[in-house]
């Protein structure tokens, strides 16, 4: 594991020679992950955030409570993973829009990393639907999928940079992996095929896993 991602790195979904434009991350060296869509068209119809149970969302519910603006009304919202300042126990996740208005903010104990974590889970919706893109611009990494792939649904793991962790970079039942590292962890996104649903996003905002 040595593809650094510090910085923003955009992710483009490749099927049939035409490329969609999907995601991007931006590792930051004070330890912080941040993820959003490129497309600045697709709306979530559902948004949420659950309890990790057996490697996987579970009870999903809406949580707004500390947002000035709904989901629906955000443009291109994105969601930060932020270290906990020296004055806090846990860290910050949150939720803004391009106009820097909260859809969401709530304390998650996720950093140091010392254990893989699930941090949040992305439905494409139809693939089809994306924009597509002829110039890649900037740094990227291309997710080769077969053409009948119609949904994805995307996990983005975090994952302890030690030799015991990195064996579970890979998920046999995905589609495809990729991966990257920053200072303090190694990321890893799985895309599994996933039954046409509407875009979603689920957030993890407890670190209690069983």
């Amino acid at each position: 594991m040595r593809k650094e991602w510090l910085g923003q790195v955009r992710i483009y979904l490749l099927i049939k020679n035409h490329h969609y434009s999907y995601a991007w991350i931006n590792l930051q060296e004070d330890g912080s992950l941040s993820f959003g869509l490129l497309s600045k068209t697709l709306k979530f119809t559902e948004w949420g955030s659950a309890v990790v149970q057996s490697g996987a969302f579970t009870n999903h519910i809406q949580t707004l409570p500390k947002g000035i603006v709904d989901i629906e009304d955000a443009e291109s919202p994105h969601v930060t993973f932020h270290p906990p300042p020296i004055s806090q126990k846990y860290g910050v996740a949150h939720m803004i829009d391009a106009q820097n208005r909260i859809v969401d903010e709530w304390e998650l104990d996720w950093f140091p990393v010392r254990t893989p974590q699930l941090l949040l889970c992305v439905y494409t919706g139809n693939i089809f639907a994306l924009p597509t893109e002829t110039n890649l611009e900037g740094r990227h990494e291309i997710v080769k999928l077969p053409s009948q792939v119609q949904c994805l649904r995307m996990e983005l793991i975090v994952i302890p940079k030690s030799k015991k962790s990195i064996k579970l970079l890979h998920s046999q039942s995905a589609v495809t992996n990729i991966h990257g590292v920053c200072p303090n962890y190694v990321v890893s996104c799985h895309f599994y095929n996933n039954p046409l649903v509407d875009p979603a996003l689920y957030i993890v905002t407890d670190t209690h896993v069983k």
